[in-house]
């Protein structure tokens, strides 16, 4: 790393709330009560198979706040070694544990736009200094000026997501690692859509101490476990681990998620899927001139077009959501349309040449 870790004066010396561990016969510690589920509720034969399945025993109990069994799991699947991972309830967390802990220079957070909105709205909501770079028109990253503001602004965090939301593409891996290698804070590659475009800097983080790498598992098909987790440097991750909340992964997403990463090629064929229906609606949509269609390497297609209110309500008006943008300037009468089951994205595109139609 160029410098010494930016931690918050505040954190120095400071020692964060330990929990037990939990692997105790006999657990009088944590104020728990001590009757389990089926003592509470009665279980239906249903309930009782998949608890019994799953080895569900203790709701009662807090959860396991060391995480050593997924912690070893996700490691061996990245090749990383014991101490590189942190886990978030959600990514939302991380961003959070982030900008607390690692803001302790210029307090200045350097992020593009348009994208992910938590970035800037944790930055602004912990009164640190949020310095946005705008991307080019086609929503390709404009590395001069990045590096231009690094320069002038010597950020002590960097967030960049690659693939980007909304704008759905990747950037160029060389130019992020350009990025990094300019850095003297953290930059943290956010890549919450990489298994749709099958492309990872997870190899930087070996020679680049200032890096992270944050991943979820919300887009992968377990959005409802609200996790995900930071890869770096051992110190790094150390240093935020001062913030973390000490059960802030349940019990049920870490069984779940365990089961997953001992055979994550479980997804393969949903990830293909999604990318063929992907580009069989990018290829429908470009069909009508009207219809500006973004190039994506996630599982959303961003598309401008002059009557997007228009189409907006109409979606609506049948039973169909999609994600609009009526306050960010730079995403003006764009629509953002996450790719579903071909059942429902025939429908969505049914309702489009509907539309056109009227």
């Amino acid at each position: 790393m160029a410098s010494k870790l930016r931690l918050r004066k505040s954190l120095k010396g400071f020692s964060s709330y330990s929990a037990d561990q939990i692997d105790y016969s006999y657990r009088l510690n944590a104020n728990e009560l001590p009757f389990e589920y089926s003592e509470i509720f009665s279980l239906t034969p249903s309930e009782e198979k998949i608890f019994k399945k799953n080895k569900i025993t203790d709701i009662n109990r807090y959860p396991d706040s060391f995480q050593n069994d997924l912690k070893k799991n996700i490691l061996k699947f990245y090749k990383l070694k014991k101490g590189q991972i942190l886990f978030g309830n959600g990514s939302d967390e991380l961003i959070l544990y982030v900008l607390l802990t690692l803001t302790g220079k210029t307090s200045k957070v350097l992020y593009l736009e348009p994208s992910f909105s938590m970035y800037k709205i944790l930055t602004k909501g912990l009164g640190l200094k949020g310095v946005g770079v705008p991307l080019k028109p086609n929503f390709e990253l404009n590395l001069p000026k990045v590096l231009q503001n690094i320069k002038m602004h010597d950020p002590d965090v960097i967030f960049i997501a690659s693939p980007n939301n909304p704008s759905g593409n990747k950037f160029n891996k060389n130019e992020l690692l350009e990025i990094v290698k300019n850095s003297k804070g953290i930059v943290v590659i956010d890549e919450a859509y990489s298994e749709y475009s099958q492309d990872s800097c997870v190899s930087f983080l070996k020679s680049n101490k200032n890096l992270l790498i944050m991943k979820t598992m919300s887009k992968i098909g377990f959005a409802s476990l609200r996790l995900g987790f930071l890869l770096g440097d051992d110190d790094v991750i150390d240093c935020i681990e001062k913030m973390r909340l000490p059960y802030n992964i349940s019990t049920f997403s870490q069984l779940i998620a365990n089961k997953f990463y001992q055979n994550p090629s479980v997804i393969d064929g949903h990830i293909k899927t999604i990318k063929e229906q992907r580009s069989i609606m990018s290829s429908f949509l470009k069909s009508f001139t009207d219809i500006e269609v973004f190039a994506s390497d996630s599982n959303f297609i961003l598309i401008r077009i002059n009557k997007s209110l228009l189409l907006f309500n109409f979606l609506k008006a049948n039973n169909l959501i999609v994600k609009n943008f009526p306050k960010e300037k730079k995403l003006l009468d764009c629509l953002r349309v996450t790719v579903g089951k071909p059942k429902d994205n025939a429908r969505f595109m049914s309702l489009i040449s509907k539309f056109y139609k009227k």
